[in-house]
């Protein structure tokens, strides 16, 4: 009869591991976890206050102090990267603008313009 259920010997045969000298895992295997995964607080990166900035504002305007505060605040390893990162673009700006600066005076004493040549009392 060639409609039966296949018997238990036939499934065995089919079942089997063609190549039998390889093994293979039934499942993939587990990632390693480790314990302690966890980061190190770094007060460094916390996001500064409002209060933070303005006094950090007030203290860069003082002419002496904000050179003396700019060289504490970079040099110090707590110091706030968002205050690090702040000095540095002021120092830019500041060595920016003192080189416009000094362009635009050169191309004005190139041009024949000079102080004394302009009448300030026709301006207001």
């Amino acid at each position: 009869m060639n409609n039966q259920y296949p018997q238990q010997q036939d499934y065995q045969r089919y079942n089997q591991n063609p190549y039998p000298q390889q093994q293979y895992q039934q499942y993939p295997q587990q990632p390693q976890y480790t314990v302690n995964n966890y980061q190190q607080y770094d007060p460094t990166k916390e996001v500064m206050s409002v209060g933070s900035y303005i006094l950090m504002f007030i203290l860069s305007s003082i002419p002496v102090i904000n050179v003396i505060c700019w060289i504490v605040w970079l040099i110090s390893p707590n110091t706030n990267k968002n205050k690090k990162n702040f000095i540095i673009a002021t120092i830019v700006m500041a060595i920016l603008s003192a080189v416009l600066s000094v362009v635009a005076i050169a191309v004005l004493a190139a041009l024949g313009v000079s102080a004394s040549d302009i009448d300030f009392s026709n301006m207001m």
